[in-house]
């Protein structure tokens, strides 16, 4: 059964911004992909009934390793 995925886009400020709702994980690469072209902010969907972030575009490499650094910390 497919999904429906909210697209977010975080701004420079910290704050996010819905860019709108996709059906499908395959429709969710593609719309990712295609607005990573289109700004150097960090864009990610989630799955709208658990949360979890499915997948992302032009995550900062400092962002990334501060996250790894806070989910290793707590083992």
């Amino acid at each position: 059964m497919e999904r429906d995925y909210d697209i977010f886009e975080r701004l420079p400020d910290a704050s996010v911004r819905c860019l709108g709702r996709v059906h499908g994980t395959l429709h969710v690469r593609t719309v990712l992909e295609a607005r990573g072209k289109q700004t150097a902010n960090e864009c990610f969907a989630v799955n709208i009934r658990t949360t979890e972030v499915i997948a992302r575009v032009n995550q900062k490499e400092s962002d990334r390793t501060q996250l790894i650094k806070k989910l290793t910390r707590n083992w």
